[in-house]
């Protein structure tokens, strides 16, 4: 006859297999969920790196040409004899920059010197995607054939930001310059790259000047914009100067910054780790109230940007922590069944140590992976 207690033991060893096999599946499963998380984000943010670095530098190669260009369309028609306006650009101010508002304003100085009286680019040139606040003539010189203008200008540029890396992210910002009456063939804008520059005084909060280019590059219009004596569908290509100013987030601070809040949300949830099951108040009121926190700082840090439907770096940081705490409740769930229904109070505690390591190396893992893949 079995007694009751021979009958207990093989019960026992059940649920202590049945315990162990879950801690094995809970830590693997979690363990290998931050490795694919890790590689799909962090390369998928690599390739966006990569993709703006090659982006920024053809906007700025006067090799390269626009969209809708064709290689003869950089040529000059036979005949033409365009006049040469040696152009250049000085940044005094950049006086605000949102990526909320997608725009800049820039105070800046623009000068032409040029031979002949057929142009006349001090009052012809206009800013592209953009719009003059204030123009003012500080200079004119007329030395034989030879011009020399130049106007101090207070521009606002509309500005798209890719914000997908947002906040470890880089910008190319452009002040392009173009004669609005006159097409290439007429007036080429030639880039004074030698006196181009900008003030060392130039400061803007978050971000700083990696390097600095100007360049003159043929612009298509693909329009007659509406003149009676040109066809429809009528190609005009302008000459337009382009100055670009590289910036980069400045170092982590601005990232740890916005993130303070989610961080120290992410360790609360992982303190129930270290209070018992059956502590259900405590135990599970750390990981709502982080959940919550975490939600608050996904709507601040939405707040900072346009309204895009891109997930941005910061959309998948605060969407991870908020999955991450969601686990933490669970896994709660799982050591109350663990050690008050199983009544395996060491396989409980055991779990929960296990967790707190799996946890903690994974959140370190994708906090430091993807951002780094995202800015280099």
């Amino acid at each position: 006859m079995t007694t009751e207690s021979e009958s207990i033991e093989p019960t026992q060893k059940s649920q202590l297999r049945l315990g162990q096999t879950l801690i094995a599946t809970w830590s693997i499963g979690v363990g290998g969920l931050v490795l694919l998380v890790s590689v799909l984000i962090g390369s998928r943010m690599y390739g966006n790196r990569k993709a703006a670095d090659v982006r920024h530098e053809e906007r700025m190669n006067a090799e390269v040409l626009e969209s809708g260009l064709e290689p003869e369309d950089a040529q000059l028609p036979p005949g033409a004899m365009p006049v040469e306006i040696h152009t250049g650009i000085y940044v005094d101010r950049i006086v605000e920059l949102s990526v909320k508002e997608t725009g800049w304003t820039v105070d800046f100085y623009v000068w032409f010197r040029w031979k002949g009286d057929s142009v006349n680019p001090g009052e012809d040139f206009a800013v592209v995607d953009g719009w003059i606040e204030e123009k003012q003539k500080t200079a004119e010189r007329v030395d034989g054939d030879e011009h020399y203008e130049r106007y101090r200008v207070i521009a606002r540029i509309s500005k798209f930001f890719d914000v997908k890396r947002f906040p470890v992210e880089e910008h190319l910002l452009t002040i392009s310059i173009e004669l609005a009456s006159k097409l290439r063939s007429e007036a080429i804008l030639v880039a004074d790259v030698e006196n181009c520059g900008i003030s060392s005084r130039v400061k803007i909060p978050a971000f700083e000047r990696t390097r600095v280019a100007a360049v003159e590059k043929p612009h298509l219009y693909k329009s007659s914009l509406g003149e009676p004596n040109l066809a429809s569908g009528h190609r005009a290509i302008r000459s337009q100067f382009r100055y670009g100013i590289w910036l980069r987030r400045d170092g982590w601070g601005f990232f740890f910054k916005m993130f303070q809040g989610l961080f120290a949300s992410l360790a609360v949830s992982m303190a129930a780790f270290f209070i018992k099951p059956t502590d259900v108040d405590p135990r599970f009121g750390l990981g709502v109230g982080a959940f919550f926190a975490s939600m608050a700082n996904s709507y601040v840090t939405s707040s900072l940007i346009p309204d895009t439907g891109v997930m941005t770096l910061a959309d998948i940081i605060n969407g991870l922590a908020m999955a991450t705490i969601f686990l933490t409740i669970v896994q709660s769930v799982v050591s109350l069944y663990l050690y008050d229904i199983l009544e395996q109070r060491d396989l409980s505690r055991k779990f929960d140590r296990w967790s707190a390591w799996t946890f903690g190396l994974g959140i370190v893992v994708v906090n430091t992976l993807i951002p780094w893949a995202a800015h280099g």
